[in-house]
């Protein structure tokens, strides 16, 4: 096959799983939006095909997710954050219906938390801190808060996925609460629960 993108989001799953995973995309040079257009359409393939893409499929879909993720990433076509978001969510979509399992990174919540962690710009006890005045913040500063919390809130659809026996996940859902009581409510105008 030629690396033409548009063909290549024209693939179905099983198509670009098999394409991702041959030695072809190492030798594509995508700009970041051609890149972005076959992940966007990598993700939606595999979201609509979650509910029937056998668990064995799984690793293959995450490999090749693995592979087109970084190879947007290596062009420009998100950044960290993006990544760590778009991980996030589908690891969540995935969870949903099979159960984790943690050879696979796209079923193992723990890759997805430390994604989280490695892109998460602040801490929970910065974030309290710098809430309540977020208006008055440099531009710089405020950018930084909201880009902590726009990580927070998509972590929250990893909530049902997390278990308070495992050290990671403990630590995110004690961060969670810390940032639902204490910072989100005053970036949406709120006054945070006493």
């Amino acid at each position: 096959m030629t690396a033409d993108w548009l063909e290549v989001t024209r693939l179905d799953l099983s198509g670009l799983v098999t394409w991702l995973r041959s030695p072809e995309p190492g030798d594509v040079r995508w700009t970041g939006n051609e890149w972005l257009g076959v992940l966007k359409v990598f993700t939606m393939r595999l979201t609509q095909r979650a509910p029937d893409v056998a668990a064995g499929e799984l690793a293959a879909c995450s490999a090749a997710y693995d592979i087109v993720l970084d190879r947007t990433l290596r062009a420009d076509g998100i950044d960290a954050r993006e990544a760590a978001v778009r991980r996030i969510l589908l690891t969540a979509v995935v969870l949903d219906h099979v159960p984790a399992e943690p050879a696979v990174p796209l079923r193992d919540p723990r890759v997805a938390l430390a994604a989280f962690r490695a892109a998460l710009p602040m801490s929970a006890a910065e974030a309290v801190e710098m809430a309540p005045r977020w208006r008055e913040l440099d531009p710089d500063e405020m950018r930084r808060l909201w880009r902590a919390a726009g990580l927070v809130t998509s972590v929250r659809a990893l909530r049902p996925h997390l278990t308070s026996a495992d050290p990671e996940s403990r630590a995110v859902l004690h961060d969670l609460a810390i940032w639902e009581e204490q910072v989100l409510p005053h970036l949406r105008g709120e006054r945070p629960a006493p």
